[in-house]
Parts: structure tokens; C-alpha cells; sequence
């Protein structure tokens, strides 16, 4: 059987989903297999070529413009004069050295997550304070604006040039391309449950080729050996790159390592999917006890550092969205008031952080006595509660404009610049809502209440009750500031495509 392969050595999604069959090859075959060379397929070596390219433009760019700006324009200093072009020759080369350096086309961080972007700050802070200490040390005559200007514009090219880069990235994974193709090892229901997550959102960049059984809890050695040649024929056979293991008590430390010592000739990636609970990646830390790895699990609470970041964050995009949209809000004021008999604004009060109950304002999008109506209209979450929203009759024509563009909830920045709300976190539920919550749902109360969230991004009201639970969950489980900044952006994406805005 052939599969239509594309150019970069992937198989598009739809032609994948027949490989997912048990394999049982025999030993001979696999054995014949394992001395045989293998190149790794790496997905995202274009990627990382083409961001070798570009961030060497971006650095020789920002160069370009510190030299010009502090020396050329003021100073009419010739471009070829050979003291201040082989600064500019030397800061570009370290730079690019640096990047290399501090892993910045590692093809394993690059695409998702922010650790990409961490390492570009890291490197870019690295060169320049490395050029502060050299010119303290040997107390050179460089000039401080040079390196403001040419540190400022190579930083700010270089995010944009990975911005860039992400979303090409994400649009081709969506169609198929540049995707790790991985084979899930381990028992039901793990097995099935990773199969999932990882097939359940391409942009994340993985495509399942296949799945194997875990070994036997007792397995002897040979029987290992041959599980391993086993697993080295599928992997061959699949050309699989990605090796991901669900947790379970049968996959042991000394089966992990037999497998990891085999995928160090092919080069194969090996994922393993810890058996201890849903731990979140910014929680864990690696620590060393008694020669042993072990994870550490903090608590997923804002302290310290963390809560002084988040809240400066909060204050400075309310400011920012109290100053844009107060034009908006005074024409909402007057508009609700003319079309509809009734008060301006509606106050409701909800549950906040830690399970106290807080006071939200908005501009009243509903006839007087719509909440009486509540239960009649929209009852319990089911599945067919976003038809109720779109055809809720209880909305007035003008509040209906007013939710298309969310301008409804505007009011609640007073709420923001308070401190009883965020400006990303899980909604605010109703009072009458808390008993619908499961008792893990109720972990959505350890942070503030957020005037936009993570289900908010991902299609409002169209989305159901548990996948907003869930995904309540996870941002509280996954809390940076990167991700906040990542909801700020698509924030103002959902609210211009409107989708679930009823």
C-alpha cells in the first residue's frame, strides 16, 4: 500500500487514519531492521532553517539601524569607516552565535509553547549585558545609544519574525504538514487518552501512526528484547520520529531506558507521559534527592513575584482598554437607555477568587425582569444550551449589537483596576451555577475571575459546558504571563470574527 506523501515528509491527516492497526512484526524482521541506518525526518527543520534566515536579517537589520541613528545621521560617519561597521560585524556574528548557543533552533521547543520565545530574550539579554560587562571592564568608548537602539529594534524583529513564523506554522500543521509523526505506547485507557490529545489539535504538532500494547508487568529479558525489536519495526515501518509512552505501572523505569537507549541510534524522540496526575509544565521543577529525579508540584496559587507581574499586566491593559473604549461606553450608555425601558446598567453578582462573591456590571443587553425568566429560557447546561443562547428572547435588538462586539462587559475594567477580577482568568459564574459544579470545577475559583478567558478564545458561547469547565481548569493549571498575553491577542481576534457572540 503507498500514501501520498507531501513535500516536507509528512502524510496529511486524512490519509493517516488507517495506520493505527496493532502491529505484531516478527522478530527476524525487526531484527534485520535495527543495524540499519536511519536519518531522522525532522518536521521542523524547515522551520528552523527558515528562522536561521530571518533572524539573521532581523539582528543585521537592528544593526544597521543603531549604527545609522546614532553615528551615520548625527555625525555623517562614512558607512565603510572600519571602527563602527566592524562593531556592527562583530554585535550581529555574536548575536547569531548566541541564539545558536542557547538553543533557539531547538526543533524540540520550536512551534509550541513559550520556551521558544524565552530563549530569544535569553539570548538577545546575554549579548548585550555580555557587551556591558566588556565595556566596564575595559572601559571602552561605546556608545550607550548604539546599544539601546540596536538591542530595542533586534528584540522586537526578532519576536515578529517568530510570530510570523508560528502562524505559517500553525496553518500548514492544519492541513497536514510539518507534524511529528508519533507512536503511543501503553494500555487502556491512558493509551486511548493520549491518543486523543495528541490527534485532538494538529496545531499542537503531532499526527498518531500507530499504537503498541505496553510490555508485560513481569517480562523477562528476552521477552524485552524482542518488545523492543518490536517496537523498532514499527518505527521504521511508520518512520515515525516521536515515541510517546503513557504512564502506567507496567512501563517501568528499566523499560523506558532499554527504549531510550535504542532510540539514541535513530534519533527518535521519547515522550513520556507521567502516571502521577495531571501535572502542569510551569508547576514542575526537577529536583535531585537521595541520586533520585524527582518532580516538585507547586501549587497552582499566584504569590510573590507572579501575583506583582500579573497585576501589573492587569492594571496596564485596563488603562489601555478603559482610554480606547470610553467613547464606545458612553454611546453604549445613552443607546441602552433610548432603546429599552429600564437602567443603563445591570449589576449581578458572582463568584469571585477563592469562592467570595463579587459584584460585575454591565450594560443591560436584556428587558427589565429578564433574570426571572432565566430558568424558563436557558435551565440547566446541556447539549443544546448554545442553541437557547443564540435565540435567547430575552435580549433586546441593541443588546444584541452590544454583545457582537462585547462591549457589553466593558464596565467590568472597574472591576480589573478594583482587584476583584483580572483581565484573563475563568468567567465569573452565577451564584446559581456553583451547584452544576463537579468538585474539581470548583479548583476554577484559586485565581480571579478574568474579563476574557481561554473558552472566551475558543468560540464563547459555542462552546459546552464541560470543554469551558475544562478549559477553565487548565488555565488555572497553566498560568504564565506569556499566556495571558496570548489570550490578550486572540481576544481581539474572537471579538472580530464574532463567533458565539449571542
Amino acid at each position: 500500500m503507498t500514501h501520498e506523501v507531501t513535500q516536507d515528509g509528512s502524510v496529511p491527516l486524512d490519509a493517516t487514519s488507517h495506520l493505527r492497526t496493532p502491529a505484531r512484526i516478527g522478530w527476524s524482521s525487526a531484527h534485520n531492521r535495527r543495524d540499519r541506518p536511519h536519518l531522522r525526518r525532522d518536521p521542523l527543520r524547515v522551520y528552523a532553517t527558515r528562522a536561521i534566515i530571518w533572524d539573521f536579517i532581523a539582528i543585521t537589520v537592528a544593526g544597521i539601524v543603531g549604527f545609522t541613528l546614532r553615528w551615520a545621521i548625527p555625525f555623517n560617519v562614512e558607512i565603510n569607516d572600519p571602527t563602527y561597521v566592524s562593531l556592527v560585524v562583530i554585535v550581529v556574528i555574536a548575536w547569531m552565535a548566541v541564539m545558536v548557543l542557547r538553543g533557539a533552533y531547538d526543533t524540540r521547543v520550536l512551534g509550541v509553547g513559550s520556551e521558544e520565545f524565552k530563549r530569544v530574550v535569553s539570548a538577545t539579554a546575554t549579548v548585550f549585558g555580555a557587551v556591558a560587562v566588556v565595556v566596564f571592564a575595559f572601559k571602552l568608548d561605546l556608545s550607550r545609544g548604539f546599544v539601546l537602539i540596536t538591542f530595542t529594534a533586534g528584540l522586537l524583529l526578532l519576536l515578529v519574525v517568530r510570530w510570523v513564523l508560528r502562524s505559517w506554522l500553525r496553518h500548514e500543521r492544519r492541513y497536514g504538514h510539518f507534524l511529528h509523526r508519533t507512536v503511543v505506547i501503553g494500555a487502556e485507557p491512558q493509551k486511548s487518552e493520549i491518543v486523543d490529545m495528541l490527534d485532538r489539535d494538529p496545531v499542537a504538532g503531532f499526527t498518531v501512526v500507530d499504537d503498541l500494547e505496553e510490555p508485560a508487568f513481569d517480562i523477562s529479558e528476552d521477552e524485552l528484547d524482542d518488545w523492543l525489536d518490536e517496537v523498532m519495526a514499527v518505527i521504521a515501518l511508520e518512520d515515525a520520529d516521536t515515541v510517546a509512552i503513557a504512564g502506567s505501572p507496567a512501563i517501568g523505569a528499566k523499560v523506558v531506558q532499554r527504549l531510550a537507549w535504542r532510540l539514541e541510534g535513530p534519533r527518535v524522540d521519547l515522550l513520556v507521559a507521567p502516571a502521577v496526575g495531571d501535572v502542569a509544565g510551569p508547576r514542575v521543577t526537577m529536583r535531585m534527592a537521595a541520586d533520585l529525579p524527582l518532580l516538585h508540584l507547586d501549587e497552582p496559587h499566584l504569590t510573590g513575584p507572579k501575583r506583582a507581574i500579573k497585576r501589573t499586566l492587569d492594571l496596564l491593559f485596563a488603562f489601555i482598554l478603559l482610554l480606547v473604549f470610553l467613547p464606545f461606553m458612553i454611546v453604549a450608555a445613552i443607546g441602552v437607555k433610548l432603546t429599552s425601558r429600564g437602567p443603563m446598567f445591570y449589576f449581578q453578582e458572582r463568584v469571585g477568587r477563592g469562592g467570595e462573591l463579587i459584584q460585575v456590571a454591565k450594560f443591560r443587553t436584556m428587558y427589565v425582569g429578564a433574570d426571572e425568566r432565566r430558568d424558563e429560557v436557558i435551565g440547566t447546561p446541556d447539549a443544546s444550551i448554545t442553541a437557547r443562547y443564540r435565540r435567547d428572547p430575552r435580549i433586546t435588538p441593541f443588546g444584541r449589537f452590544l454583545r457582537r462586539w462585547s462591549i457589553d462587559e466593558t464596565p467590568q475594567v472597574i472591576n480589573v483596576i478594583g482587584g476583584t477580577m483580572s483581565m484573563v482568568g475563568p468567567r465569573p459564574v452565577l451564584v446559581d451555577e456553583l451547584p452544576l459544579l463537579g468538585d474539581a470545577d470548583h479548583r476554577r475559583h484559586l485565581t480571579k475571575p478574568g474579563l476574557t478567558g481561554l473558552w472566551q478564545v475558543s468560540g464563547r458561547k459555542d462552546v459546552d459546558w464541560d470543554e469551558r469547565m475544562r478549559l477553565d481548569l487548565d488555565y488555572v493549571e497553566h498560568w504564565s504571563p506569556a499566556l495571558d498575553l496570548v489570550i490578550v491577542a486572540k481576544t481581539v481576534k474572537a471579538v472580530l470574527v464574532g463567533d458565539g457572540a449571542y
